[in-house]
């Protein structure tokens, strides 16, 4: 990598951490050149020397901040704990991830602006990130299957289930239904993944 390969490098991590920053407080309607400019300390003209245009910013600003919630998440992750705590510990880490983008992660969860055509390619892009985690998540769920510690099921659907489970806690806290303490919450969810909701016999 040559040294003009480091420094643009640098520069396009600069400008999508600033439009991730500006996304989480405007949305995608609000996110502007100028805005993500100004959070990032530089000159409009320079956003443009990367990006052509606002969608190509913003685009690429989400599709970053889900690699680093996913990348986050993997750096998180305990192989050494025995299945069922190994699900445990990622569902209360996978919380405070969230919980620590709330702001990013609002732009999802409030906006309808995020149009997303499946069949496009910016589509696509967004669907291979999402594959990625679930793949993930459902690789840690066959890994308790393999060891007799959870019940035989469809693990893509189980891991399915579990980040819909902690995102729609998530949306509950950002519309102000609940203020409970993320650990509270963290720990409702293992307990219902785990556990469902059938009265012991």
């Amino acid at each position: 990598m040559t040294r003009h390969d480091v420094i643009k490098d640098y520069r396009v991590r600069e400008i999508l951490e600033a439009a991730r920053t500006v996304l989480g407080r405007f949305g995608i309607e609000g996110t502007t050149i100028d805005r993500t400019a100004k959070e990032a300390g530089i000159g409009k003209g320079t956003i443009y020397l990367y990006f052509q245009a606002k969608d190509d910013l913003v685009h690429a600003a989400i599709l970053e901040g889900i690699r680093a919630l996913n990348a986050e998440m993997v750096r998180a992750d305990n192989s050494s704990l025995k299945p069922i705590e190994r699900l445990r510990h990622l569902i209360q880490v996978g919380f405070r991830v969230l919980v620590s983008n709330e702001d990013f992660l609002r732009t999802f969860i409030l906006g309808n602006s995020l149009q997303i055509e499946p069949d496009s390619p910016r589509g696509r892009e967004y669907i291979e990130l999402y594959r990625q985690h679930l793949d993930w998540l459902a690789a840690r769920i066959q890994e308790g299957i393999d060891k007799g510690a959870v019940r035989a099921i469809d693990p893509q659907f189980a891991a399915t289930m579990l980040s819909e489970m902690m995102t729609a806690s998530l949306r509950r806290r950002v519309l102000g239904i609940t203020s409970t303490p993320i650990e509270e919450d963290a720990d409702k969810v293992v307990e219902l993944f785990l556990q469902g909701v059938q009265a012991a016999h």
